[in-house]
């Protein structure tokens, strides 16, 4: 009695693996890689990783950045004067806004072997201010040697409003900007 039960129950699983698909195709989804999904990013996988950087402006030592860059083309940017004018180089201290958040956005390989990013953030006026909240977004394009891990390049930040539309390039930036940077960075290891 156990025996026919329990064929019974297999019968059914068995028949009801080949007949469902058939009547319900929509519920066969087949995900596709991250690797197909941009073809250049499959060629940079080695500039995947994080990166510690020395920035400057027009030649002045402004600060250090980490940078990450992960294999689905996201982007991350943290930065050492992001906590205000305190304390950062002299080069540093004259920006009008130097309270804000990590930078997060998307990274691209180009067909060079290179790679372009952008990032946003949100910057804070201070306490005393009357001024509001603004976004800020920073392109970079960068070049890696995969010789010594590091990585070269300059990167922009443009200011807007809140309430207008960082990604929009035809929206006026704030004055004397873009900000033009250069950097330099190691590849974070475990053997550093």
């Amino acid at each position: 009695m156990i025996n026919r039960k329990t064929f019974i129950v297999l019968t059914i699983c068995a028949l009801l693996t080949f007949i469902v698909p058939s009547i319900f195709p929509v519920l066969l989804v087949k995900a596709q890689s991250v690797a197909n999904v941009n073809p250049h990013q499959t060629r940079c996988r080695s500039l995947v990783g994080t990166y510690i950087a020395q920035t400057f402006l027009n030649g002045d030592f402004v600060g250090r950045r980490v940078i990450t860059l992960t294999e689905d083309g996201n982007f991350f940017v943290t930065d050492s004067n992001q906590g205000g004018t305190q304390g950062v180089p002299p080069a540093a201290q004259s920006f009008p806004n130097n309270r804000f958040t990590d930078g997060q956005g998307v990274w691209e390989c180009t067909k060079t072997g290179d790679f372009t990013a952008k990032s946003l953030n949100f910057n804070f006026p201070d306490p005393q201010s009357t001024l509001s909240v603004t976004t800020a977004r920073a392109d970079y394009s960068a070049t890696f040697d995969s010789q010594t891990q590091t990585v070269q390049g300059t990167f922009e930040i443009r200011t807007f409003n809140l309430t207008e539309n960082p990604l929009d390039d035809n929206v006026p930036v704030g004055q004397g900007e873009p900000f033009t940077f250069t950097f330099t960075g190691q590849r974070v290891t475990i053997g550093n």
